[in-house]
């Protein structure tokens, strides 16, 4: 089945996570010179769509499990930007270590984002959204969620530095969230902590 493509922006636009196979959400940002691709997919179907992109494409993955990088090696594409870990998968491209800003018509913003879900998450801000995959999901231990504190923490004050208005989560029914509303959630769950 064909994912469906779904307009946030004039510039901004992502395809649906599909279930079978398992493929995140696919950002795509038409900026002056390249198209911005967070993340890649997996199955035939994601890399038939993200294939049909005209313009250079730069990749941009947002960590490594195979939902979000399984179609890399299929694909043509410009540049790559990843985690430190990523690479570890893919074995090209550069890694992004902080933060890093490119003008391309919009400023493509990509930043290092703390997470218990997966070691080397990026993300990739653009205006008023930003696209953070898995990022902010916990690890799940004997089928419960499983929160660091300490990464949690730093997490939170990544995310509250950001411009965005919105964060882009993968594999929700709601793909757009509201800033504040995910801050608050995710500062909720850090009261909780143990001392």
């Amino acid at each position: 089945m064909v994912p469906e493509r779904i307009q946030i922006s004039e510039r901004i636009s992502y395809w649906k996570a599909t279930e079978e196979p398992l493929s995140a959400d696919i950002g795509v940002v038409t900026g002056d010179k390249y198209i911005w691709v967070f993340d890649a997919g997996d199955g035939e179907e994601v890399l038939r769509c993200v294939c049909s992109l005209e313009a250079p494409v730069n990749l941009v993955l947002s960590h490594f499990h195979k939902d979000h990088i399984g179609n890399v090696g299929k694909m043509n594409y410009s540049n790559l930007y990843q985690g430190a870990h990523t690479l570890k998968y893919t074995h090209a491209g550069e890694v992004i270590r902080g933060d890093m800003r490119i003008e391309d018509g919009v400023t493509i913003h990509l930043f290092e984002i703390p997470s218990g879900h997966a070691k080397g998450c990026i993300g990739m801000e653009v205006g008023d959204y930003a696209f953070l995959g898995d990022a902010i999901y916990c690890a799940i231990k004997d089928g419960k969620p499983v929160y660091n504190a300490n990464l949690l923490g730093e997490q939170i004050k990544v995310l509250r530095a950001l411009q965005a208005k919105y964060f882009l989560l993968s594999h929700r029914e709601r793909f757009a969230c509201k800033k504040e509303v995910v801050l608050r959630q995710l500062e909720s769950i850090y009261a909780k902590r143990d001392s």
